[in-house]
């Protein structure tokens, strides 16, 4: 333990960020989860068919989830806690205990579990989190890669991040939440290093929402959640009949063009959304809107784990887009009613529901963000 944390000191080579906390983080998470929310509503409400050819399901659902990953990682830039084991502990506690206690409750609540066994329902959730609350699974491992890259900065600076991406990208199996993890990771420590070095990336900052504003849009039109664009599929042949695919690197190495291509464009497009959403919620149209966004940023994971795990989604009323808008804004006011009111002030329900979380204080959003 004493020599982990002499490491965890000795490899603060990364220019530490002031602890002063940004509530505009707390902007961004109101906004993200709120999308999270309506996302879900219109899948429950409108056909497969229709609701993946929609324009603002699409657009919700190409960044939504990298978005939170994204803040996760530039809030963890603020935590004074050296990333060492009690750190680990502290996340297990704060995001893998409301992850299996929620699944407890799905469990008791569901009309269809009972059908399968408790402990088998339970083993199914850890081997395939994404039918849970996955958010929060994926997110502690997240926090685990992030304690150990940091420590590994010793040794390989900031290449230590990529090492342990790699590593991870490189296990041949996607059970246990390891294939959420390998497309998540980079988000998360997107955020971590963009907001460690900001001051030094300042500079580039216009020049790449630039970018973002006008690549996010044209990405979009061709982008689905189920599979690649045309010109994408369409690229390998004609990559194969120019020699292009595969490329061979020396005698060991063999580059999948195709495949190299693809995955580029499914990171760009969160990628670009992401850096759009920065560039337009700085623009502050309305305090009141970022006042009310960073309110409800502070109860994430209260309509996160409440709304996702219940069927609060089903009190809608009326046909198609009423319906869905109703749902989501019942849902949303419903979650943060029993988040704030009966699960926070009871220690127990906080402990084992919100890892710990209680009723947090207003926040004072600065002039700029």
């Amino acid at each position: 333990m004493e020599k982990l944390e002499k490491l965890t000191a000795a490899s603060k080579t990364v220019p530490s960020a002031a602890k002063e906390y940004n509530p505009y983080l707390d902007v961004l998470k109101g906004l993200a989860i709120l999308l999270v929310v309506f996302g879900h509503s219109i899948q429950n409400y409108l056909p497969d068919s229709y609701y993946e050819q929609n324009i603002i399901f699409r657009a919700i659902y190409s960044f939504h989830i990298p978005l939170f990953m994204f803040l996760a990682g530039a809030a963890a830039t603020y935590s004074s806690r050296p990333m060492n084991l009690d750190f680990i502990k502290r996340k297990f506690y704060m995001l893998v205990i409301p992850f299996i206690s929620w699944g407890v409750i799905e469990y008791a609540i569901s009309p269809h579990a009972h059908l399968t066994p408790f402990l088998t329902y339970m083993y199914q959730d850890l081997k395939f989190p994404d039918y849970g609350l996955w958010f929060l699974w994926v997110l502690f491992f997240n926090f685990c890669l992030l304690a150990i890259g940091k420590w590994l900065t010793k040794y390989l600076r900031l290449y230590s991040y990529l090492l342990v991406w790699f590593v991870v990208y490189c296990i041949p199996h996607n059970t246990y939440g390891i294939g959420l993890i390998k497309w998540h990771f980079p988000f998360f420590i997107a955020g971590y290093l963009i907001f460690t070095y900001r001051e030094r990336l300042a500079k580039y900052r216009q020049w790449v929402a630039a970018i973002c504003v006008v690549s996010w849009p044209l990405l979009l039109l061709s982008w689905h959640r189920l599979y690649y664009p045309h010109f994408i599929t369409t690229l390998q042949p004609r990559l194969i009949a120019h020699h292009l695919d595969p490329i061979p690197l020396g005698s060991l190495l063999i580059v999948d063009t195709y495949q190299l291509i693809a995955f580029i464009y499914s990171y760009a497009v969160p990628f670009s959304a992401i850096g759009a959403v920065f560039w337009l919620m700085r623009l502050r149209p309305s305090k009141y809107l970022w006042k009310f966004l960073a309110f409800i940023g502070l109860y994430t994971i209260d309509i996160y784990a409440i709304v996702l795990s219940t069927s609060l989604l089903d009190h809608g009323y009326g046909y198609s887009w009423l319906r869905i808008i109703n749902s989501f804004v019942i849902a949303t006011v419903e979650a943060i009613i029993i988040g704030k009111f009966i699960l926070r002030p009871i220690p127990v329900l906080s402990a084992i529901l919100l890892g710990g979380r209680s009723t947090p204080k207003a926040v004072t959003l600065k002039t700029k963000a």
